[in-house]
């Protein structure tokens, strides 16, 4: 502790700027820094273990972090905390020795700041749905603001300096520009940000976070000009300071336009966590979303996954990213990492083809199939022996130069959010971990029911959240992949997404255990404690007919 404590000096470098102006009594003013600043440090100690902060500015460890590293105690938390409230006692010790009376209503105003500060950090909490604005302002103003001015007692204990009112606002901005530079971690953690309040308002960050940050200059360039002498020096120097930040941030740099050049790799994975994706890409990569079934804004943290954030709608209870990657992002990637014919994932489809086939072939008014995502092309070519008549669509290159042989024009590439579907309408149509990748599922649902007849069919398969494979590993499960999977749907959320896209009668299938030798012991397991092999959630559906009564 006294080495952190040593270390976190350097919080107090700003105050010769601003002495060499105040021109302070020597002694008093140390006489009232040593207790400001052992109050200012278990305030950032509490901080950093509210935040779970292990790095400061991401180069030197937090206490937190030296307390966990050294495996000296059992309770690392509770000895940071006990370590930040040791601190704040000895500094309300030095208050009341080493300061004389007539100090109270100082003390009262340092101790009236510091507990703004921490109220502050209960603000911090609060729940996404309140991230606003407003809500940031405040925050910056009693959580950091607040901590400054705990600091900057011990030199101006009145706040009457005329540079009183510059420094309040230059270290609104410090802040501002201290989110920007880490907000790839805050997001990670769910901590509220300037980048992502703006997100969350449905602007494009990046521009908005622009336009504030200038606003916040031109105010400071303006208090700076109209303080006196030698207060208008020191002004100057800070003003340059936050300048300088702001440019080597990518803010308001003057530059010119680039010729357009044709987008380069992302250098990214499918396990890439939130903040590759920030460092590589920008703030801008990453998007907000309301619930994709139900358009509800009101949802509340269910888990974390590579960094990324999946929340439960407070509406109908579906689960999905957000913030997530821009679709056009995942897409990109996607191309990039396309995944050949022979995944082993796509093996395991084969097993339950014929199973489908029959079921399809038993509630399907007619021949007409369509696969959507069709992958290695197994339940195609079971359907076609099934007398269907079978068409696919792919997103890999890949899998249709594979397929082509055997299907020709019946099979093609095409973005189901962009374009309407080929070849008329369906019997019959097949959706197999196809919805939990798109950030639109209702979009490409709807495009699917009007190239349907009536009285067709609709096979959907996802990933189940209420699945004995979750409830077993959890995030740790392969289907928690926030890269790839966007919608993570649960049976209700599922048949309300299908009821809104004007399916109707629909039900759950349950697929029977696999027998013989491709049953392995761990299925067993899984078929024994009430669960399945696959952690599957299949839902099929039907659209209405005329006059007709659906039911399976």
């Amino acid at each position: 502790m006294a080495d952190y404590v040593s270390w976190m000096k350097w919080a107090l470098g700003d105050l010769p700027y601003f002495a060499a102006v105040s021109h302070p009594e020597p002694d008093e003013f140390r006489r009232r820094l040593a207790p400001c600043a052992l109050l200012y440090l278990g305030g950032r100690i509490v901080d950093d273990l509210t935040d779970r902060h292990y790095l400061y500015r991401g180069q030197r460890a937090t206490l937190l972090a030296g307390i966990v590293e050294s495996k000296t105690c059992s309770n690392p938390n509770a000895m940071t905390l006990v370590a930040a409230l040791l601190l704040c006692f000895e500094s309300f010790h030095k208050f009341l020795t080493g300061l004389p009376a007539t100090s109270i209503d100082w003390v009262s105003g340092v101790i009236a700041a510091n507990r703004r500060a921490l109220i502050g950090l209960m603000l911090e909490q609060t729940g996404k749905q309140n991230w606003t604005p407003a809500y940031y302002d405040r925050l910056v103003q009693l959580k950091n603001v607040d901590y400054w001015r705990v600091l900057y007692a011990a030199l101006d204990p009145s706040f009457s300096s005329p540079l009183y009112p510059f420094l309040s606002a230059y270290y609104a901005l410090a802040q501002k520009l201290n989110d920007v530079q880490g907000h790839a971690r805050d997001e990670s953690q769910g901590i509220p940000n300037l980048v992502s309040i703006y997100r969350t308002d449905g602007q494009n960050s990046f521009e908005a976070v622009e336009e504030l940050l200038g606003s916040d200059l031109v105010e400071l360039g303006r208090l700076a000009r109209n303080l006196p002498e030698p207060e208008r020096s020191v002004a100057f120097v800070k003003l340059l300071e936050s300048q300088q930040e702001t440019h080597r941030l990518g803010f308001l740099r003057a530059c010119k336009p680039e010729p357009d050049k044709p987008p380069g790799r992302l250098d990214l994975f499918w396990y890439s966590r939130l903040n590759d994706f920030v460092e590589r890409l920008g703030h801008d990569s990453i998007q907000d979303t309301a619930c994709p079934v139900c358009c509800a804004t009101q949802s509340s943290y269910f888990c974390r996954a590579q960094g990324f954030a999946l929340n439960r709608c407070a509406n109908c209870r579906h689960v999905f990213v957000s913030p997530r990657i821009r679709p056009d992002i995942q897409q990109r990637l996607s191309e990039e990492l396309e995944v050949d014919f022979r995944d082993p994932f796509l093996e395991t489809q084969k097993l339950s083809a014929e199973y489908l086939c029959r079921l399809l072939r038993k509630h399907a008014p007619g021949p007409r199939l369509l696969d959507v995502g069709f992958g290695a092309g197994y339940l195609m070519r079971m359907a076609r022996a099934y007398a269907f008549q079978v068409y696919g669509l792919d997103g890999s290159e890949t899998s249709i130069e594979h397929l082509a042989p055997l299907f020709g024009r019946r099979i093609k590439k095409v973005s189901l959010s962009d374009t309407d579907l080929p070849w008329g309408s369906f019997d019959a149509a097949v959706m197999s971990h196809v919805l939990e990748h798109l950030p639109q599922p209702a979009v490409v649902l709807n495009r699917i029911r009007q190239a349907m007849n009536h009285r067709a069919i609709l096979y959907v398969a996802v990933p189940d959240i209420e699945s004995l494979q979750f409830r077993i590993f959890g995030n740790r499960w392969d289907a928690i992949n926030p890269v790839a999977h966007f919608q993570f749907f649960n049976e209700a959320s599922l048949s309300r997404l299908l009821e809104a896209c004007g399916f109707e009668t629909v039900r759950r299938v349950r697929h029977p255990p696999l027998r013989g030798n491709a049953q392995a012991r761990w299925m067993e397991m899984f078929r024994r404690f009430g669960g399945d092999e696959s952690g599957e959630l299949a839902m099929l559906a039907r659209v209405p007919g005329d006059s007709y009564s659906a039911s399976f």
